[in-house]
């Protein structure tokens, strides 16, 4: 089942369905009576925070050590760590030690998430709070679940979690509020307020989050079918087809060479650009430097529009590299078709730009294109300015500005909150915007 209808943030790599036998075959945990396990999600930030800061102190290998001794102070009962690299490899898990090793991407749990995957994704963005089935390793009975997961740095993460009622943290209003609208799982990054515009703000995060989630899904399954068939040929184009007809939001898909040429477009109203040279596209440089999954900033495709692509590399069965996958998105029309129904019985307006200040989407279609730090409709407006290098520097927060009304017939303050989106590395901040009181 996909996870593009889910209100939650969640993204790529994974942890599992671990059944019931193996958790038997482990025996009984030892609960560790001599320290209290968090209550609430304050407490398992904290805990989470006191594990990376004692990776730092005593090395990552005697961490995960320590982490794996279940009569170790690191596992309390049902709560413990777990960690994973970026590649989807398990590196901690105590109460299943035959876990430690093998990759777990692929694995769900008994409502058929792909947990890890999410988790993984919201530790690619730093840090955040995740809610889902699970397991209880005491009882051996699925619980409602929430974890804190955090990046500790390029190549691994790890979190914990605690089961039930145990959370009844501050921010578990916002989750419970998101948990019951997905009726799945949620992810939350770093706003907690009772403020009604962060809220939304989270919401609207979590929409678009989950839809990029699935969009990268996809490419990734089609690169692992490619990499069976080869990037040419009838097969591959079959594949490329039911890529692009996966979802709405997919404008075209194509197969590029190591040399950098596209061998497949797909639908057909794009096959004039096969045989195109695109290597020296930001994103083709990257992606055949890298060998590592790339979503691009906005740019002109040889097709002759503006988008972004979602590329994997594609490997032979014996592991060699043999091209890419792509499939191209148009960011003002898939957050567009996200955004305006969501602002319907709102007094918000929403802008997403990227990094360097290009506007991706806004409800005035004459700011999007344009780049905040450098056309001259912005000029006159020094604290929009001001605030555009702040959102650039920080992931999220709040601010105010001067700025036109969307009729372009006065200015007026404007009150903003605005939080990250994004895929590998690449951030679009989102913005909710109201006209000040």
């Amino acid at each position: 089942m996909k996870i593009r209808n889910v209100l939650i943030a969640i993204f790529l790599l994974g942890l599992a369905n671990i059944v019931m036998q193996p958790i038997l075959a482990q025996g009984r945990p030892v609960e560790n009576a001599s320290l209290r396990a968090p209550s609430n999600e304050t407490e398992l930030i904290s805990f989470v925070e006191s594990a990376v800061a004692h990776v730092n102190e005593v090395g990552k290998d005697k961490a995960i050590k320590d982490f794996m001794d279940l009569n170790g102070s690191w596992v309390r009962g049902d709560v413990y760590i777990f960690a994973h690299d970026f590649n989807g490899t398990t590196l901690c898990l105590p109460y299943l030690p035959k876990g430690v090793g093998t990759n777990r991407m692929d694995i769900k749990n008994n409502q058929g998430i792909y947990i890890n995957r999410e988790m993984q994704s919201i530790a690619l963005n730093g840090s955040g709070l995740y809610e889902y089935s699970w397991p209880n390793p005491i009882s051996n009975q699925s619980e409602s679940k929430v974890s804190y997961v955090t990046k500790v740095d390029d190549t691994w993460w790890l979190g914990s979690g605690i089961y039930g009622a145990k959370s009844n943290s501050g921010n578990a209003t916002v989750g419970t509020c998101l948990g019951e609208i997905a009726g799945k799982g949620r992810y939350s990054l770093g706003l907690k307020t009772d403020n009604d515009m962060a809220f939304f703000l989270v919401q609207l995060q979590a929409n678009i989050q989950g839809q990029l989630n699935d969009l990268d899904l996809d490419v990734a399954d089609s690169s692992r079918q490619l990499s069976t068939v080869g990037i040419g040929g009838e097969k591959a184009r079959s594949i490329l087809r039911n890529l692009t007809s996966s979802s709405p939001y997919f404008a075209e898909a194509t197969t590029g060479s190591p040399e950098g040429k596209i061998v497949i477009a797909e639908p057909a109203a794009y096959k004039n650009s096969e045989g195109a040279d695109i290597s020296k596209n930001d994103a083709t440089i990257q992606l055949m430097d890298t060998k590592n999954p790339v979503f691009s900033q906005v740019f002109r495709l040889v097709e002759g529009y503006d988008a972004s692509v979602i590329s994997y590399p594609v490997f032979s069965p014996s592991g060699e590299f043999i091209g890419g996958v792509g499939a191209i998105i148009k960011p003002a029309e898939f957050l567009g078709s996200i955004i305006v129904p969501q602002l319907k019985g709102t007094n918000y307006s929403v802008t997403v730009m990227q990094k360097d200040g290009r506007v991706l989407y806004d409800p005035d279609p004459s700011q999007v294109g344009k780049m905040l730090f450098d056309d001259p409709m912005f000029k006159p407006y020094p604290q929009l300015l001001t605030l555009g290098k702040k959102m650039v520097a920080e992931r999220s927060g709040k601010g105010s500005y001067v700025f036109l009304t969307n009729q372009h017939d006065r200015n007026v303050t404007k009150e903003v909150y605005w939080t990250t989106v994004g895929l590998h590395g690449i951030e679009w901040r989102l913005a909710a915007i109201r006209i000040a009181e």
